[in-house]
């Protein structure tokens, strides 16, 4: 029975010449799996919205062709039909919560679809997500992984046929992804479709897979194919490996960076305790560890966005930080004014050159709340490449980025540490750090539990 049909379908964004869909045709039969994946840009958030109808019943623009979820199709079938049809999990998490209360956020679909056992529905989905001692929590004190395990739950508690998800797993830690690929794998029956760049646990999961470019479906095969290495190399895809080594080396400068028993508290009990490191010029930290270990805590407390309940931050120069969220730092109307804001006398040459080592130089004149999340990550990152501050910190950089783009930013971070810029990073994404990290700090449960130069796990 074919669950998820895509017709001949052609879409542009309003106020947008560029297609964003051009001629995509796919066929998904019920209980398969597909695995959709491509470069940044290529179209597979857009594909994603046009399945779950939000193109183009809420997300007008120039729309052609025909989608249809188990036999209804998408452009004339009402939103709130479709739910009960397919769930959608969002690249960011925020962005479709509605309450205060995980328990609120996973009942409130079932509730407004009128289903019944609203209470068990609600402790099964939480339960598939590991978040059963959460729920009663609000979800605005939850980390970034723990707000989009939420969502998940949020769409798995309505029991639709089809899920659609959106990159679910880049802001999760690696317990975490493999706890989740667990419960997508005892989700028999249903039909998944999954958009992402990591591969970890894909061939071992999905059935298919399908790679997006320019908006266009340039390849369907079989999941087992992204083991393949010259598979990956020519259509940029990333490993699926899970060991990876550090590159060490040893050139350092004086010291830019030092924290001295560096602690800070919340109301929830919990505690960020007694960080000590020094980070010189030049060189490049990995900070990683479990989600709602204190990672982000760190940086915001390195910044100055936060203060110490004891301890001591001690910066020699600037600090650039690159927040996990680009949405939160992107405020002006274009690239190029987004990277030049605040700047006098810049040098476009220079903004071009960034810009076009990033892969943005053809959006310098685009709004950057119009690009896809790998382009506004990138974006923000470009901003403080710009810039470039004495230590720049970055949280989760590499979330919604391809390997070629990837690629860009170890070549840049390289740059950066040849101009003797101290640079740390936060992040779950090990093959990242096996490119760029000198040495690795981990945390847990707002702890540093070892500094590590061997591999990555």
């Amino acid at each position: 029975m074919l669950m998820v049909s895509v017709e001949d379908v052609r879409y542009s964004y309003p106020h947008q010449r560029e297609r964003a869909l051009d001629s995509v045709n796919l066929k998904v039969k019920a209980g398969e799996s597909l695995f959709v994946t491509g470069r940044s840009g290529s179209g597979k958030s857009t594909l994603a919205a046009a399945i779950t109808g939000i193109i183009p019943n809420i997300t007008r623009g120039n729309f052609q062709g025909r989608v249809t979820v188990n036999g209804k199709d998408t452009r004339s079938t009402p939103i709130r039909e479709l739910a009960a049809e397919v769930g959608y999990v969002f690249q960011n998490p925020e962005s479709q919560f509605f309450t205060l209360k995980v328990d609120q956020e996973v009942s409130l679909g079932p509730e407004n679809l009128g289903l019944d056992d609203v209470d068990e529905r609600v402790e099964e989905a939480l339960r598939m997500v590991g978040l059963e001692d959460k729920r009663h929590e609000s979800v605005f004190n939850l980390s970034a992984g723990e707000k989009q395990r939420v969502a998940i739950a949020s769409q798995l508690s309505m029991s639709p046929e089809v899920i659609v998800m959106d990159e679910p797993t880049a802001n999760l830690d690696p317990q975490a992804t493999e706890d989740f690929f667990r419960v997508l794998e005892n989700l028999t029956g249903r039909t998944l479709i999954l958009i992402d760049h990591r591969t970890f646990r894909v061939p071992e999961v999905f059935d298919r897979v399908a790679v997006m470019e320019e908006g266009r479906i340039i390849h369907e095969g079989d999941a087992d194919e992204l083991m393949d290495r010259d598979f990956r190399e020519r259509y940029g895809l990333r490993s699926p490996e899970r060991k990876f080594s550090l590159n060490k080396r040893n050139r350092k400068g004086r010291t830019l960076l030092r924290t001295s028993g560096l602690s800070r508290s919340y109301g929830d009990g919990f505690r960020l305790e007694d960080i000590n490191l020094e980070l010189d010029g030049g060189t490049v930290l990995g900070v990683t560890g479990p989600n709602g270990s204190g990672k982000t805590t760190l940086a915001r407390l390195i910044a100055g966005l936060l203060k110490p309940h004891r301890g001591r931050v001690e910066v020699r120069g600037s600090v650039g930080l690159v927040m996990q969220d680009p949405d939160h730092q992107l405020f002006m109307d274009t690239v190029e004014r987004e990277i030049t804001f605040g700047v006098e006398d810049y040098n476009p040459g220079d903004v071009e050159d960034v810009l076009r080592t990033m892969n943005l130089h053809r959006h310098i004149h685009r709004h950057p709340h119009s690009l896809s999340g790998g382009e506004k990550q990138r974006t923000l990152i470009s901003v403080f490449l710009y810039r470039k501050p004495d230590v720049i910190i970055m949280d989760e950089p590499t979330t919604g980025m391809d390997l070629d783009n990837m690629k860009r930013l170890a070549s840049w971070i390289e740059r950066l540490r040849e101009m003797g810029v101290a640079v740390m990073i936060i992040t779950h994404d090990h093959e990242f750090l096996s490119m760029v990290a000198d040495d690795i700090m981990v945390l847990r449960n707002g702890r540093q539990v070892n500094k590590d130069k061997g591999d990555l796990v």
